[in-house]
């Protein structure tokens, strides 16, 4: 970290920025680092990729694309594409994996749920990519690289195949609900409460840069389904039953079965990613949720319908 922190002393030199304090705030599973800035009593965020200038270019982009649709992320205040700088809006330290507990949990799910109900209500634009059948069995794959790696099992080319060929057919069923602009990472250590606005504007995104536009279930999913927090099945069940309350021409029973296949799907590519870390990145914090993930994953396996998924899978997760 000190050689990141002289690294980043450097650029801010030659950008002739000036601050008081430099503090490193979090990094996250990819490249970026996140650091406190103060100036005269002032504290922004500073985010820092220095891997490729597109990922700032593109981080913008979203910014602005979200923006416009009235979604609450972080204003930009200073930007150095080049020198994979941004300077950013600072929501405080009330993020929703910080603060929230027993008391508060339904009450921040649902300030959650009604920004997504307010984006989903906008549809998809032509702006971002689609994240269809194909591009979510492509993630899968990262499951059978890296976390069988991780726990050193193998599977035939011929079982993987089996079940590509069954899954894909699963993910037509989500492909049948509306598609709409998602977040893509839509979970509890992305959100931040903020208390003194109003309406979908007290709950703030962050982390939004790999959004695309894809099946509505999506984002509710990965917050309900969260990789990093037990939900008890009752407040699952009552957060979706919220959801579905508010959203009109949903076959609820459609909606809760596609919901399982894209909860089936993220699982495993969570999985995957936090395998990869941990081996490639040296980023092993992220194992501690593993048996979680392994435990929700299971148990959307259990129904019937899924045989033909779990008979491969559940040797490889036991």
């Amino acid at each position: 970290m000190n050689k990141v922190l002289k690294h980043l002393e450097n650029e801010l030199s030659s950008l002739n920025i000036l601050y008081d304090k430099l503090d490193y705030l979090a990094g996250d599973a990819s490249n970026r680092k996140y650091f406190e800035v103060s100036k005269d009593k002032m504290v922004n965020i500073l985010m820092l990729d220095s891997k490729e200038e597109k990922n700032i270019i593109n981080f913008i982009n979203k910014t602005v694309f979200f923006q416009k649709l009235g979604i609450n992320v972080p204003e930009i205040y200073k930007s150095y594409p080049e020198n994979g700088i941004l300077i950013l809006e600072n929501f405080g330290k009330n993020k929703f994996s910080e603060i929230i507990v027993k008391k508060n949990e339904e009450k921040l799910y649902k300030i959650a749920i009604d920004s997504l109900l307010f984006l989903h209500k906008k549809g998809a634009s032509q702006e971002l990519d689609s994240f269809d059948k194909y591009t979510l069995f492509q993630e899968v794959k990262l499951f059978f690289k890296w976390y069988l790696l991780f726990r050193g099992k193998k599977v035939k080319d011929k079982q993987i195949q089996s079940f590509k060929k069954s899954f894909l057919k699963f993910l037509d069923e989500p492909m049948k609900l509306p598609i709409v602009n998602i977040h893509r990472d839509f979970h509890v250590d992305n959100l931040f409460y903020l208390e003194k606005r109003l309406g979908i504007k007290k709950c703030g995104w962050i982390d939004y840069q790999d959004a695309l536009k894809g099946t509505i279930v999506y984002d509710l999913m990965s917050l309900v389904e969260d990789a990093r927090r037990d939900i008890n099945e009752s407040m699952k069940k009552k957060l979706i039953s919220y959801y579905l309350s508010k959203t009109k021409n949903i076959n609820q029973e459609h909606f809760i079965f596609s919901l399982k296949i894209i909860a089936i799907q993220r699982h495993l590519k969570v999985l995957g990613i936090f395998s990869r870390l941990h081996i490639r990145d040296k980023k092993s914090s992220y194992l501690s949720h593993i048996p979680r993930v392994v435990q929700m994953l299971k148990s959307n396996l259990k129904s019937p319908v899924f045989r033909s998924l779990s008979k491969i899978i559940n040797p490889l997760i036991e």
